[in-house]
Order: structure tokens, then C-alpha cells, then sequence
């Protein structure tokens, strides 16, 4: 079985005793996200080998290269790991001719996932799989073998992995290659495929992600629930609410996708179905629901948005996790309905998209792409430094925090810088945030203080002064890397 890129790092499958599991995705992203290859990338940019012509956004990357190196060299927590990851790829597809890469997404330069001749084609261009096409024939040269595409991102890789092993001993498997069947049929490479399995594997966080080691069934929906047994899942309030109260017993963590919470007895989920919660609130912690929240549904402002969004920042009850764009999901069999949650809308379809997820559309108070992307902009640039949002849609990030509080922002390091600096200012060190995706100058009298800080070691503060221990800690505390717990 193997495994394309990009696909959620944190899941492995459950496999039978006699299957063999080719994970070029986890190939993939150690290949770009290793601290070498960070460091390579820092020096490129530094020297002038990679970026563009401004000098000053040169240098800026270097130094979140840099981070990124030594917050993954560090380990520790998973969201730290995550953001990291997700700086390497960004960096690593900037001057790709077909791919930008995001920590939990993919876009093709010049089209969309949702084009089956836009796939292909930058299949054909991008530069960044090579590494893997040969690391994939050489791990399986011969024999049948079934390459697993659970979502769209993974189908440029899909696409190169496909032409790599010889199309004829390939089958297509997994949610995805299932339900656009039809269409990759139509569609070379895809269409030169042994043939289709319905099969899709189940799902479970990897050991280094599961906290403690423990298997953890990933859910996405009801009939996913494994009784008797830990779980953590990602879960539309219907599918939430369909579970019955005795599966909360075995819940790990779970995110709850929604696009309007009017109260928690009326929550609508991406589907404009409307669900009550508050047999679900009652089975479970609060502590161990989280939200992730739609912005441009149809008839929901941005006001109303950030008025929810700040309502989960604090309390009892499920926490915000992050703000995801609001997509209508393509109508598959029949007539698509013209009504969201009530409010009706006009469905723009695109001609030539062959692989449809999301349709177009307008309705009456609803945000349109310019003035959602500046909802979500300046909701994460206002919620960024003071609320634990996810780095992206990972299975592990649900998983419930453990006890404690950490001092420092896991997703931020102290970064040492030999050359002018991002300011111009000439050598000195930075405190960079993965999570905001800012950095400030340190004072250099500071700098052993929080390069120490930045290790785990919190009682350094105790070695300044009163007024220089305050002065330190609210600067790091508004720049969202240090946390009041000391």
C-alpha cells in the first residue's frame, strides 16, 4: 500500500498482518522539514540563491528557516513540530513552477485540485517530487500494488507516483479515488490503472502523535466509532450528536466543524443542517471538544463570526480551534438544494472542473471571497497571540492538552543571526513565532536570558532583576511566546 503526499502526518492505517505500508508522505515531509535541509534553505536565501529581489523579505525567510530548524531539532510538543513542518513546506514549494505548499493544504500555480487537466499538469511541472517518484520504485519494484488517495491534495503526488510504479500494476484506492471514480477513469494517468478498490483503510493517530503511545481510532463519522476503544475523530454536529453517550466515555479529543452556533442547541454545520447539542455537552468534558469555525457561510456576517469566535476563546464549554473558509459542498445525485440553513442561494458551477468538492455561490448577507479572506485575516491577527488555535487540520491536534502550562510558546525560538538581520541592523539574535509569524530584535544584555527561557528553562528569570524580569516577560507575553504561568 502506498501512500502519496500530502496527507495528515499524524495518521497512520490499520493495516493486516501481511500488508506493507509505503509512506511516502512521511518520506516526504522529513525530507523537506529536516533540520538540514532548514539550514540549507536559511543559507540559500541568506546568499541570495533562493527568493527574490528584495534582500530584506530574503532575510526575513532565513530567520523563520532558522526557527523552524530549531523548534523541530527541540521536539516537544506536537503543535510546535506542526508549525514548523508547515514553514519548511511553504518555503521548500516557494519556487516551485506548479505547487505552493501549506502545512495542511496544496494549491497548483495557475489552477485547482478540482481540475482534472490542472492536476495532471502540474504533476508534469512541479520539481519537488522526484526524491520520492524514485524512492517509491525503488521500495516497491515490482508486484500489485495500491496507492491510497483519501483527499485531493494528495493528487499531483498521486499523479508522478502513478507514472513512477508503471500505471498497470497500480489500483486506486481510498475515499477520494471512491467517490471521483467516474472521473478519473476519464482522466491519464489515472485512467492507465489496473482498476479501482472501494476499499479505504481505517485510520488511527501514529504513536509519536497519540501522547502516550496508546492506539487512537481516528473518526470522522458515527459509524467510524470503535466501541470499546480510545478514539479522537473530526466530526460534523449531526455525525457528533449520532454518537451515543457511552463512545464519550472512550473520547480523546474531537473538533467540531461549524458554520453558524447560534446556541448549542442550534448548530449548523457545513451542510446548513442545524443540530442540538446539548445531549453530546452533557456526555462529555468541555475541555475535550474543540471547534473549528467556518467564516463566509450564507447569511452569517462577519460581525456575527467574530462575535462566536470570541465567545469560544473562554469558559466552560468547547474551545475555539481555528478559522477555516466556509465551502459549499457539491450536491452529488439530484437536484443541488437553493437553500442553506434558510437562507437561499445561487449555486455557480465551474465548467471543466471534473472533480468538484465545493460549488460557487451567492446569497443575501453573505460575504463574498475578498471580504471573507479579510474576516479570517484580522480574526487570527487579533486571537493569534492569545488563544491555542491548531496549526492546521491535524488529527493530533485534538487530542486533549496535557496538564500544566507551558511557559513558552512551543512554536517560537530565539534565533541567532550573523548577517545584517531582517531590520538591517547587523548581527544580532531574533525571537521568531511560528504561530503569529512575527520577530522582534533581542536586546543583547536578554539574549542568554531567553535563549535559556526558549530551552525550558524557566528559572532563569529568577537570576534578573524585579523590573528587568517584568519588563522581559510583558514584552514576550504581548508577542504571544510566553505564557503567565510564573
Amino acid at each position: 500500500m502506498v501512500l502519496p503526499p500530502l496527507f495528515d502526518p499524524s495518521l497512520e492505517p490499520e493495516l493486516g498482518p501481511d500488508d506493507q505500508l509505503i509512506d511516502v508522505n512521511a518520506h516526504f515531509v522529513a525530507r523537506l522539514a529536516d533540520t538540514g535541509a532548514l539550514a540549507a534553505l536559511a543559507d540559500d536565501y541568506d546568499l541570495g540563491r533562493r527568493g527574490g529581489a528584495d534582500p530584506t523579505e530574503n532575510r526575513t525567510r532565513a530567520l523563520f528557516a532558522r526557527a523552524a530548524a530549531l523548534v523541530t531539532a527541540r521536539g516537544g510538543q506536537a503543535a510546535g513540530r506542526l508549525r514548523a513542518m508547515g514553514m519548511a513546506l511553504r518555503l521548500a514549494g516557494e519556487a516551485d513552477p506548479a505547487l505552493r505548499l501549506a502545512a495542511d493544504d496544496v494549491e497548483l500555480v495557475g489552477g485547482t485540485t478540482e481540475c482534472g487537466a490542472d492536476v495532471v499538469l502540474a504533476a508534469q511541472r512541479t520539481e519537488l517530487l522526484g526524491p520520492e517518484a524514485r524512492w517509491t520504485r525503488a521500495a516497491a519494484p515490482d508486484g500489485r500494488v495500491h496507492l491510497v488517495i483519501e483527499t485531493d491534495q494528495q493528487l499531483p503526488a498521486a499523479a508522478v507516483l502513478l507514472e513512477a510504479l508503471g500505471p498497470a500494476r497500480v489500483v486506486l484506492c481510498g475515499r477520494f479515488a471512491t467517490a471521483h471514480r467516474e472521473a478519473l477513469r476519464a482522466l491519464a494517468p489515472f485512467s492507465a490503472a489496473a482498476g479501482f478498490d472501494d476499499w479505504a483503510p481505517a485510520w488511527r493517530l501514529g504513536k509519536e502523535w497519540s501522547g502516550d503511545g496508546t492506539p487512537v481510532r481516528w473518526v470522522r463519522r458515527a459509524a467510524d466509532w470503535p466501541a470499546g476503544a480510545p478514539w479522537a475523530g473530526w466530526l460534523a454536529p449531526d455525525e457528533a450528536a449520532a454518537l451515543p453517550a457511552e463512545a464519550w466515555r472512550e473520547c480523546r479529543g474531537a473538533a467540531l466543524t461549524v458554520a453558524r452556533l447560534e446556541s448549542w442547541a442550534e448548530v449548523t454545520g457545513a451542510d446548513g443542517r442545524r443540530t442540538d447539542l446539548r445531549t453530546v455537552l452533557d456526555a462529555v468534558d468541555g475541555a475535550l471538544l474543540r471547534v473549528e469555525l467556518l467564516v463566509g457561510a450564507p447569511g452569517v456576517s462577519a460581525e456575527e463570526t467574530a462575535g462566536t469566535a470570541r465567545s469560544l476563546l473562554s469558559g466552560p464549554g468547547p474551545r475555539l480551534a481555528g478559522l477555516s473558509p466556509f465551502r459549499l459542498p457539491t450536491a452529488r445525485g439530484g437536484a443541488a438544494p437553493q437553500a442553506w440553513g434558510g437562507v437561499p442561494l445561487i449555486r455557480h458551477t465551474t465548467p471543466g472542473n471534473d472533480l468538484p468538492r465545493w460549488d460557487r455561490f451567492s446569497g443575501p448577507g453573505t460575504l463574498d471571497e475578498t471580504a471573507r479572506t479579510a474576516a479570517i485575516g484580522a480574526l487570527n491577527a487579533e486571537l493569534g497571540a492569545v488563544a491555542d488555535l491548531f496549526p492546521g487540520r491535524f488529527a493530533c491536534c485534538v487530542l486533549a492538552a496535557p496538564d500544566g502550562t507551558t511557559v513558552w510558546e512551543p512554536s517560537a525560538a530565539a534565533v541567532a543571526g550573523e548577517g545584517p538581520g531582517p531590520d538591517g541592523q547587523g548581527p544580532g539574535s531574533f525571537v521568531v513565532n511560528l504561530r503569529t509569524g512575527s520577530a522582534f530584535r533581542l536586546h543583547p544584555k536578554l539574549t542568554p536570558v531567553v535563549e535559556r527561557l526558549s530551552s525550558g528553562d524557566t528559572a532563569v528569570l529568577d537570576r534578573i532583576s524585579d523590573g528587568a524580569r517584568r519588563k522581559l516577560t510583558d514584552r514576550l507575553v504581548q508577542a504571544g511566546v510566553m505564557r503567565r504561568s510564573q
